[in-house]
């Protein structure tokens, strides 16, 4: 806990290494995790740098991953995890042994070479599948243009066309034609022969399209419409689409230009139909277009099977894939903060914990061997005046996610005094005074053991963000758990309920056989002031009963709250003393410190004060005497 109160204290160091080597001495300095670089290059722009063709590299090599793996979510597959970065690591190491080669540049190249293949591969075939989808739902559409254009020719059109053509009656009972015989029954056939347009549209857009069409035609259309049952496959989003069949009737060019054009706009499938009077040509086309429909599916899930297969062989080495570019960007941006002084050789600076800088000589002379260079490193530590040290504490499991927790209201300077460790001890029992009910608090607790249960299983897990969260802050969350737990038997309350652990130190008259009434008045057990009187842990639950609980308990727990987070305001003052000391402020220390103690005592720390007071004294002996 002594290193977690400090920052480890930091030496700033300069790096030469040969441009050959480079990029293996800092992949190994990557896997200290004790150095950060500063950029020697602020006046170049991320575009001027020597690697950013590599950093580039990289990027292209990740959009092409992230491909992958949305192509592996389309089929529900999960991406195979790398496991831990530890093994990551050693993984490397043994690949980086047996093939020295395979590293840096050569290690893009292959990258760029493998994954070009599996993209141009993959593309390929979501290309003939889009085209394949678009071509069996054609297909389908067209089946049930016909089944469905059949139907109504066969059944709905001779009742509409009769009822159409029985006119009104006229006075004397009989009906007339407008006509001439001659001429109404020549010109009867042509004349009552409609037109139609047939097609399939969306159930989304079926309103609207069947207004636009009575507006655009002032009414002078019959639309009928009849549901897909079976969703079509949009083939660019792969969304299930519910569409209808539509036919409208009309009776002029015009008109046809019109519905044309309102299907175009609603992206409206037309298709041409057989005359519906010819049953064998109808029948036939609809036998041509079922064998058609049954090839085009066979070849649609042959393309989905290849895909499948495809992808369920990238998702096991995508997330490891993804993870070596991710180290090679990295290595590559930390390059990019080098400078090139001499031919062949690049210095950069950098900040190094203190008791890790012979692990840095160690591994960079490592680097410079592996390659065979006979050009030296350099190591060395520059002379002060130094920038301003970045801040490193070595945190476990533990200390982790309070480290995590502090890190989110601001970063401690250098060498500063570390609220971290305070807020592992304070945090939680302050959230047990607030939170504190057994009840509730035994579910967080429990929910906190079972993290810890599973620490191992989730560690090696691919959590979301909130369960990631979670499982950092496992040991938080159970501290608060027990705390709450605890603060529950100080206020004893479960479930806003008391529990009568001790047998409360008061009774009252008829209680045994329920004759208590509102008003009546509790008296002690035993003598006021002795032992026996008082409850031995917590509040008497007698409290929970009494008219005046609410009263009661939110004094005492205003009273609690006060004094608690006056202690930690205190406390908080106290560090910045601490603070002021180590780093010889003695204007800060005189003028600030001393101060703001003094203006917390006399205010606050009095108000402590007076709160005991008033909790020590016996009121009833004040009252006898008249003295309060």
């Amino acid at each position: 806990m002594s290193r977690w109160f400090r920052s480890e204290p930091m030496e700033y160091i300069s790096l030469i290494v040969n441009g050959d080597a480079a990029h293996d001495c800092l992949s190994d300095l990557g896997k200290l995790g004790v150095i950060q670089f500063t950029d020697l290059n602020p006046e170049l722009t991320p575009f001027q740098r020597r690697f950013v063709s590599y950093v580039k590299r990289c990027d292209e090599l990740e959009r092409k991953l992230r491909y992958f793996g949305s192509e592996c979510d389309k089929f529900g597959l999960a991406l195979e995890s790398a496991g831990t970065v530890d093994s990551f690591v050693t993984a490397s190491e043994e690949v980086k042994a047996s093939n020295p080669a395979e590293s840096g540049n050569k290690l893009l190249e292959s990258l760029e070479t493998e994954l070009e293949g599996y993209e141009s591969q993959l593309r390929e075939l979501n290309s003939y599948s889009e085209k394949l989808t678009t071509e069996y739902n054609e297909k389908v559409e067209l089946q049930e243009v016909l089944e469905k254009a059949r139907r109504f020719f066969m059944t709905e059109a001779p009742r509409i066309v009769q009822n159409s053509l029985r006119g009104p009656p006229s006075p004397g009972g009989k009906t007339e034609s407008l006509l001439g015989d001659n001429e109404g029954g020549g010109r009867s056939g042509m004349d009552m022969r409609f037109s139609s347009v047939t097609g399939v549209v969306s159930m989304e857009e079926k309103a609207r399209f069947e207004r636009m069409i009575f507006r655009a035609t002032r009414g002078n259309c019959y639309v009928r419409f009849a549901s897909i049952d079976q969703p079509i496959t949009d083939p660019k989003s792969g969304e299930q689409v519910e569409k209808c069949v539509f036919i409208v009737f009309y009776k002029s060019l015009a008109i046809e230009t019109k519905l044309k054009q309102i299907c175009d706009a609603f992206d409206a499938h037309r298709y041409s139909l057989p005359d519906m009077d010819d049953a064998p040509a109808v029948d036939r086309m609809l036998a041509e277009n079922a064998q058609e429909l049954v090839d085009s599916r066979t070849v649609l899930l042959k393309n989905q099977d290849t895909r499948f297969r495809l992808c369920q062989m990238l998702a096991k080495s995508t997330e490891k894939w993804t993870w070596i570019v991710l180290r090679e960007k990295a290595v590559y941006h930390s390059l990019n903060m080098f400078k090139t002084d001499v031919s062949g050789m690049l210095r950069g600076e950098g900040w190094v914990v203190s008791e890790k800088l012979d692990d840095v000589r160690q591994a960079v002379n490592h680097a410079h061997a592996d390659m065979g260079t006979s050009m030296p490193s350099l190591v060395d530590q520059v002379a002060k005046p130094w920038p301003t040290p970045p801040t490193h504490f070595t945190t476990n499991k533990f200390t982790y996610g309070y480290q995590e927790f502090v890190n989110t209201y601001g970063i401690p300077r250098y060498r500063e005094a570390n609220p971290a460790l305070f807020t592992a001890a304070t945090f939680p029992f302050l959230f047990g005074v607030m939170y504190g009910d057994i009840g509730h608090g035994l579910f967080l607790f429990f929910a906190g053991l079972y993290l810890l249960a599973n620490e191992k299983a989730n560690d090696n897990a691919k959590l979301g963000e909130m369960m990631g969260g979670m499982h950092s802050g496992r040991y938080m969350i159970t501290m608060m758990g027990f705390f709450a737990v605890y603060a529950g038997f100080m206020y004893n309350d479960m479930f806003s309920l008391g529990l009568n652990l001790f047998r409360s130190r008061y009774e009252f008259e008829g209680q045994d056989d329920g004759t208590v009434e509102e008003g009546d008045i509790a008296a002690q057990t035993a003598p006021y002031g002795s032992d026996e009187s008082v409850y031995p842990f917590g509040l008497d639950p007698v409290w929970h009963i009494t008219s005046n609980e609410l009263l009661f308990f939110n004094s005492f727990k205003m009273k609690l709250s006060v004094i608690f987070g006056i202690i930690q305001m205190f406390s908080g003052t106290c560090l910045k003393g601490i603070n002021a000391i180590y780093f010889g402020q003695k204007l800060d220390f005189f003028f600030e410190f001393i101060p703001m103690v003094a203006f917390a005592a006399s205010l606050f720390i009095y108000m402590v004060v007076l709160i005991f007071m008033k909790w020590t004294i016996n009121w009833n002996s004040r009252m006898l005497s008249a003295t309060c």
